[in-house]
Formats: structure tokens, C-alpha cells, sequence
């Protein structure tokens, strides 16, 4: 009986007895493996991308809408992006506990308050030299004192990053938002250690600097101002290769390279030369990052930190309406509404203000720091070598947002324990620079308005004045 086979061409033949099967040649195992060979490409193709400039972070110019970036997403949490929040607040203003509480709430925040002093209650032999400091005001006494507690507690419990607050703290429902950016311009700012103005890869545009010696602030010893500020998009930044290094264990940049992210104030100075670099060469040490028609942001008109406030501030007119910039603080800055401390920063801070020497309003003698000034301590008092030429390790990193982004809210008829800049009290009710304000709308969120909903109390069109 003869048996037909097809062979591996579709050929009949006749054969006899045993199958027959046609002998195939093996092909190199980069061809006879293509889905091994595919996904190793693959991977090959996204580890370039990710780690050699092919990443672009677009943002979005809606301020109501989120950065679609896994690197900002820890933002999203309870503390905002950092290990915990910390409310200064004096056991016996229940009111501003009870505020905060609320609005945090809404913003679902979670909060660990820290209890404030009053000067009264400090021993003479507990403050740091010089001696004159114990003939301050009990409020600026107790202030600087309940500011070294918080930082206390950053160092105590090892905490990397932490956002410490005033009790009478503000924000934008579009916080979330408004950090993200904000996150953003920190991690290049206080990353990358290029000289911008050396690279094709940065378009640098020199805007006219409004500040003076006269307007600048006054805080400074050394002026150092700069004629023009070298301002960059920083939509520009993110594109394509032009991003710093990926994220951290931070999404503000690694803690290891920042001090303080001095988010909430009422007034910053525009960026100045600094010592450690060459003029007039363009580094993040005095680079302006811009975010153009951001709606978060007032009119120019209402850029003005208190009603008693001489003129408005530089951002006004220096930069179209509605951008907001970031930069370092090293042209002075006032206020401690709001900022957070890495745990190097918390460290140096407790260590020159708790230990070393200390000697006027806190929020000033911080200004002061972060633009390189140590405190001044009398004829008597021995300086600290100078940081010139020490490596970058040496350099203080303290970042700002103008606008801010937190800033000062004043209840109906709740004044302030502390008179406030200029030497007076800003008793009407309101929040400066915030437009959609939590504490202004607080009874309308909590009866559940939401969104576009709220009240602006800055539109373009009108307003009221504080």
C-alpha cells in the first residue's frame, strides 16, 4: 500500500514505508527570536528617552488643570507633597485653630500643630548671643522662638521635608495647581548647575529691571542689583532635552540641594548677583522662570501685599499682567506666612538662629540668610569666613514664587498679635493676592459651591481694596 505525503512546499511524493520530513536549515537567533529581539529595542528606545532628554512635561495654561506628570503626583496628598505640615499657633488664638482646621479640611490637608510662645514666657540664659536680642518686643521675641520650635521638630524626627505654617495662612483652591508648577521651577532651579547663558539649548530674554537702590529692599547690605532680568519660560524649560534631572523622593527637587521654598510671604525681591558666580554670566542663581496668563493670578493693580504698602510691587511692572515667576530669594524677602524646609535647611536655620546668634524680626533675618547676609551682631561679634569660592555644597538655596502662593488672610476684626509690615495693622477683611480664596469662600465650600462657583475677590474688572 503506497502512502502520500505532502512535504513543507505543498510537493506530493510517493514514499514507502517510513514518513518523511523535509530538514530545515536554523536561522540566527536574532532572526528566529524578533518578539525578544522587539522588546529589547524596546527598552533600549525608553531607557534613552527617560534618561537622556527625550521626557517633555507640557503645562497646561488652564489653571484649573492638573501636570500630567507622574513626578508631581505625590502633590496630591494630604501634606502636599511633603512629609508633614506644620501650624505655628499660640494655644489661646482657638479661633485661628478652629480656621485653619476648617480650611484645611476643605483642601483635604492634614495638619500637626506646633504651640507658639510669647516672649514673656523665655528665660534670659535661653536666647543666642548677642545679648541686645532680650530688649526686643515680647511679640518678635516669642515669634522667632515658636519658628525655632517647628524646626526643632523637622530636625527631632528626621523629617526631609516639611511645610510650615502660620496660623493665619491662606491659598487658592487652585493650590494643587499652583504647586505643581511651582514644583516644577524648583526642581531646575535648585538642580541644574549649568551656566544658562553658555548653552544654545536656553532662550534667555532680558527684561528691564524696575528695582532700584532706592525701591529695593532695604533689608540688604549689599545691593548687587542687576540692570536686567535674564527670564526664561519655564514651559520652555521642560521641553524635550531642556528638563533637569528626574524627580526625587521629593517632587520639589532632591532635598539634598535646596534650604527653603519660601512659598508665602508679602514681598520678594528680584534676583541679584551673586557672589559665587561670575558676571554677568546666567545661572539658576539669578534666573527669573516665568508662567505667563496664569489666572491665578490678580490684576497688576492689585499686586500690593497691605494697604499701607508705598507702591506696588516690582513684579507689576516689570512683566506682562497675570504672570507669576519663581527664582531664588536672594533679593530679600519678607513675611513667614508660608515656606518649607528641607532637613539640610532646617538644620542650618535652627543651627544659625537657635544656636549661633539671632538678633532682630525672624522673617527679616531669614530674608537676610537666603541672600547670604549673616545676622548683625554688634561691633564685638566675630564674622563667619567668607563663603566666597567655597564649593556649591556651601551655597544657601532658598526659592520663591512672586506672586505667593500662601499669603496672609485677615478676619473680621482679628487683628494680629504682632504689628504687621510698615508698622501698622491690616484690620479689613480679605486675603492679598489670592483670587479664589479659601478663608473668603469658606462658608460658600463648606455649603458645598465648588469650582468656577466661588467668588473672585480680585477679577480683572473690579474688586476691593484691603
Amino acid at each position: 500500500m503506497r502512502r502520500i505525503y505532502i512535504d513543507a512546499f505543498g510537493m506530493s511524493g510517493a514514499k514507502s514505508g517510513r514518513a518523511y520530513y523535509p530538514k530545515r536549515s536554523r536561522s540566527p537567533w536574532y532572526l528566529s527570536r524578533p518578539r525578544l529581539l522587539t522588546t529589547f529595542l524596546g527598552f533600549l528606545a525608553l531607557y534613552t528617552w527617560l534618561n537622556f532628554g527625550g521626557h517633555e512635561i507640557m503645562i497646561p495654561g488652564d489653571s484649573w488643570e492638573y501636570v500630567r506628570d507622574g513626578s508631581v503626583t505625590d502633590i496630591m496628598n494630604a501634606t502636599l507633597g511633603f512629609q508633614k505640615i506644620l501650624v505655628l499657633n499660640l494655644r489661646f488664638r482657638t479661633d485661628r485653630r478652629d480656621a485653619i482646621t476648617l480650611a484645611a479640611a476643605t483642601s483635604n490637608m492634614q495638619l500637626d500643630f506646633v504651640d507658639g510662645v510669647t516672649g514673656d514666657g523665655i528665660k534670659q540664659s535661653a536666647y543666642p548671643p548677642p545679648v541686645e536680642n532680650i530688649k526686643l518686643p515680647s511679640g518678635i521675641r516669642g515669634s522667632w522662638r515658636t519658628h525655632m520650635n517647628a524646626l526643632q521638630r523637622v530636625v527631632e524626627q528626621n523629617l526631609t521635608t516639611a511645610l510650615i505654617f502660620e496660623d493665619d495662612v491662606d491659598w487658592d483652591v487652585r493650590i494643587l495647581q499652583n504647586l505643581q508648577r511651582f514644583a516644577l521651577a524648583s526642581r531646575f532651579l535648585s538642580g541644574n548647575k549649568e551656566v544658562l547663558s553658555s548653552s544654545s539649548r536656553y532662550k534667555i530674554e532680558n527684561v528691564d529691571n524696575v528695582e532700584t537702590e532706592e525701591t529695593a529692599f532695604r533689608i540688604l547690605s549689599d545691593n548687587r542689583t542687576m540692570a536686567h532680568l535674564p527670564s526664561m519660560s519655564l514651559s520652555s524649560v521642560y521641553r524635550r532635552s531642556h528638563h533637569p534631572s528626574h524627580h526625587t523622593n521629593s517632587p520639589y527637587g532632591d532635598p539634598s540641594h535646596w534650604d527653603v521654598l519660601w512659598i508665602g510671604h508679602c514681598g520678594a525681591g528680584f534676583p541679584r548677583y551673586s557672589p559665587l558666580h561670575k558676571k554677568p554670566e546666567v545661572t539658576t542663581a539669578n534666573v527669573i522662570l516665568t508662567n505667563a496668563n496664569d489666572e491665578t493670578v490678580p490684576a497688576q493693580r492689585h499686586l500690593k501685599a497691605h494697604p499701607f504698602q508705598d507702591s506696588l510691587d516690582p513684579l507689576a511692572d516689570a512683566y506682562p499682567p497675570h504672570t507669576r515667576i519663581y527664582h531664588r530669594s536672594t533679593g530679600g524677602e519678607l513675611c513667614t506666612v508660608a515656606y518649607a524646609v528641607s532637613q539640610r535647611g532646617a538644620q542650618r536655620l535652627l543651627h544659625q538662629f537657635g544656636v549661633k546668634g539671632w538678633n532682630g524680626i525672624f522673617d527679616a533675618e531669614l530674608g537676610r540668610w537666603c541672600a547670604g547676609e549673616d545676622p548683625d551682631m554688634g561691633p564685638n561679634h566675630r564674622p563667619s569666613p567668607s563663603r566666597k569660592g567655597k564649593k556649591d555644597g556651601m551655597e544657601r538655596i532658598c526659592l520663591a514664587s512672586q506672586p505667593p502662593i500662601f499669603a496672609h488672610h485677615h478676619p473680621m476684626d482679628g487683628e494680629s498679635d504682632i504689628g504687621g509690615l510698615g508698622g501698622g495693622y491690616a484690620t479689613k477683611f480679605g486675603t492679598k493676592y489670592l483670587r479664589l480664596s479659601v478663608r473668603m469662600n469658606l462658608e460658600r465650600i463648606v455649603m458645598g459651591w465648588k469650582g468656577k462657583e466661588l467668588v473672585d475677590q480680585w477679577p480683572d474688572d473690579g474688586g476691593h481694596t484691603i
